[in-house]
């Protein structure tokens, strides 16, 4: 107790550092302009799908996470913590498990097809680098109780809208595509390796462009595999392209596997789609895209900067139809959805110069000349305000100079000027600190000025 005493004293008494824990953000007021037009840009194309808004709280059992999130999130970056009554907890890393743990508390209720988007936080023990940070906000976008590819696709779409509101065109990202069932016909049907093995391979697999041929071929044989089996893996990885003309795909699966193959099926009715609605040119298939989630169980995507100075994958998502099982073998619902996350996003749109100069929500400024005109200042900036006029008030009757240099200094565009003799006329002046214009008006005119141009 009196060592607890003394660390107490002793923090008292220290200089705190004005840093916020490592690998997370302080977010000052440009900042927040910034996330804000992230956010309300996701909002808008969701809303504009039907998609409707959730949430849940950031604290989630462990469990959830342990059961399916994948064992590098879980063991080495998923921050843990037990409550009073000894409950383990997790703070959540993703969002997908505590969105099907929603699904499965009202599952008889809920009307499906069930179309959610949720904006939230989330954390993990990452070493912070470019693009990458432990606090980080992702939209997770999902469709729920259709099994359909359409559903899928209608998913791609929304991506795709997503990134071309952002001002994005099909040569700034590519849309990357897989299926964890055409894997199963590589390393179950076709090389007959056991459940663990395989989970095992894919993982060596979903890392593969992140290490040396030599060291993947390496991790390969040390599981037990042969180099005729490694070499069909590697025809498998190289299958890029049209999945019906692959011919290093039938060299890494036989024809009648895959003939038989739903993964494979499923790809092919969905390259189909993808060329009848016109987004065949964002999108390719690409064997390599594996997903780290373990519940990940049919198509799986990745959507990638094509930004050579940061050539790197953004964001995924994946069909995950077996998930709510966690919850009870009961439950059955269809799933597929993305989660795209803040901090990558920033990256590419830095990197592509698509982030649009954002200025302050204020409008106007309405200076205060003196104690005297204090009053029928406030009562103006009150009737502008009341009219939707994002106003702000000096508050004290400083040098109009100085009043002047700061709504400059803030951006703001327009500034109120209120005197004794614009108090005499029932008038006002406004400037434009823009186009370097002031005029003597009245307030309804400055009204319908102000709100042209907001």
């Amino acid at each position: 107790m009196n060592k607890q005493i003394q660390q107490s004293k002793n923090i008292k008494n220290a200089k705190l550092s004005t840093q916020p824990y490592k690998g997370a953000r302080d977010f000052y007021p440009d900042d927040m302009r910034i996330r804000n037009y992230i956010f309300d840009t996701w909002k808008e194309v969701c809303k504009r799908y039907g998609f409707e808004e959730y949430d849940f709280p950031i604290i989630e059992p462990y469990e959830i996470f342990a059961a399916k999130t994948g064992e590098e999130i879980v063991s080495e970056q998923m921050f843990t913590l037990k409550d009073r009554g000894g409950r383990r907890l997790a703070v959540r890393p993703e969002l997908t498990p505590g969105t099907v743990r929603m699904l499965a508390q009202r599952y008889n209720k809920l009307i499906k097809p069930i179309k959610w988007f949720m904006i939230g936080s989330n954390w993990r023990a990452e070493k912070p680098q470019k693009g990458r940070g432990r606090e980080f906000y992702q939209l997770e976008m999902n469709t729920f109780g259709c099994m359909k590819v359409e559903a899928d696709v209608e998913i791609f779409s929304a991506m795709i809208d997503i990134m071309k509101e952002f001002g994005a065109n099909e040569k700034q990202f590519r849309v990357y595509y897989s299926d964890r069932k055409l894997i199963k016909a590589l390393l179950q049907d076709t090389l007959k390796l056991d459940k663990e093995t395989q989970i095992k391979t894919r993982r060596i697999m979903d890392k593969m462009k992140k290490i040396s041929n030599k060291e993947f071929e390496s991790q390969l044989k040390d599981l037990g595999l042969e180099n005729g089996m490694i070499d069909r893996i590697k025809f498998f990885m190289k299958s890029k392209g049209s999945i019906s003309n692959s011919t290093n795909l039938v060299k890494a699966i036989p024809q009648d596997i895959l003939n038989k193959n739903k993964g494979f099926l499923t790809l092919k009715e969905l390259q189909k789609q993808l060329v009848d609605y016109d987004l065949d040119k964002y999108c390719e298939f690409d064997p390599s895209i594996i997903r780290g989630f373990d519940y990940s169980d049919g198509i799986v995507y990745e959507v990638f900067d094509m930004n050579p100075s940061n050539n790197r994958s953004m964001f995924g998502g994946e069909r995950f139809d077996k998930l709510i099982n966690i919850f009870g073998n009961e439950y059955e619902m269809p799933s597929t959805g993305f989660a795209m996350g803040d901090v990558t996003l920033l990256e590419f749109l830095k990197g592509w110069d698509l982030l649009p100069a954002l200025s302050t929500y204020t409008k106007v400024l309405v200076t205060i000349f003196s104690e005297n005109t204090k009053k029928y200042s406030f009562n103006i900036a009150a009737k502008l305000r009341s009219e939707g006029i994002n106003t702000l008030t000096y508050l004290e009757d400083k040098k109009l100079d100085k009043q002047l240099k700061y709504a400059d200094r803030k951006n703001i565009p327009y500034v109120i000027i209120i005197g004794p003799d614009e108090m005499k006329n029932d008038t006002i002046q406004l400037k434009d600190l823009k186009e370097k214009k002031q005029k003597e008006i009245k307030l309804e005119e400055a009204i319908k000025i102000l709100r042209n141009n907001i």
